[in-house]
């Protein structure tokens, strides 16, 4: 594995404020969360596949309107047909026994599988970009790997296998905490001896004293771990721009 099964730990953390400016559409069955200049969609659309908190949590409908201020249309999709997990479950709640095994990519893929062929669709962008939170950065390089998106940006992943790190046919972008049972050093190490390996076009970086999920379920009255957040939502950005400039807009 490149990184580890979900655990507990991918549903711990805290509820940020403040008002979403998107709106929740149904498109053949599958709710979103839809945010920016819908005119933006041909040319640049950004696609978040999210942490098992799921598409209505404020927390990433915030992030996902920040992503639409740099330039993209933005969309959430529910991959776990309204049954997303509970954030801070309850000691009796195992994450991995009670609640994965409704979720397993052999159930969330086609759901994967079936958003990107309406976006193709729908909208048929020039850039298609991917960003994977915890569970959803496997589908982002799955994604990857099989060119239906052409840059991912991935934060503390989670179930990764190594094979899929292999296939990657574009520039990826890995945000990594360093406190994290799920993408502990070890993986990290051998997730960046393959990128090495098969040249991959790759950034990584590891963010001082925050642990598994800060990117989006942080504690941002902790002024590090605020930093780190804001700090790999930049980085993103950039790594999206980027990429775009070096490698699509020839």
């Amino acid at each position: 594995m490149a990184s580890n099964p979900p655990a507990n730990c991918c549903a711990q953390g805290f509820k940020h404020t403040g008002v979403a400016s998107g709106k929740i559409v149904d498109y053949e069955g599958i709710k979103y969360y839809v945010t920016g200049d819908e005119s933006l969609a041909s040319s640049k659309l950004h696609l978040i596949l999210t942490d098992v908190i799921g598409y209505s949590f404020i927390n990433i409908q915030l992030i996902a309107d920040e992503y639409a201020k740099t330039g993209y249309f933005v969309v959430i999709p529910d991959l776990f047909s309204d049954d997303s997990a509970p954030l801070n479950p309850p000691a009796t709640f195992n994450l991995f026994n009670d609640w994965f095994p409704k979720h397993t990519p052999e159930i969330t893929q086609p759901i994967v599988d079936k958003v990107v062929e309406l976006i193709r669709s729908k909208w048929n962008p020039e850039y298609l970009v991917a960003t994977g939170f915890c569970f959803g950065a496997k589908y982002a390089v799955r994604l990857l790997g099989a060119g239906k998106v052409q840059t991912v940006a991935i934060f503390h992943p989670s179930f990764v296998s190594i094979d899929e790190v292999k296939a990657i046919k574009g520039p990826l972008y890995i945000g990594a905490s360093e406190v994290d049972t799920i993408f502990p050093a070890n993986l990290r190490r051998d997730t960046e001896d393959v990128l090495k390996e098969i040249g991959a076009k790759y950034r990584l970086t590891l963010n001082h004293g925050v642990a598994h999920g800060f990117s989006v379920r942080g504690d941002v009255s902790d002024p590090w771990i605020k930093y780190a957040k804001e700090r790999v939502f930049a980085d993103a950005v950039d790594w999206f721009r980027i990429s775009y400039e070096i490698e699509y807009k020839k």
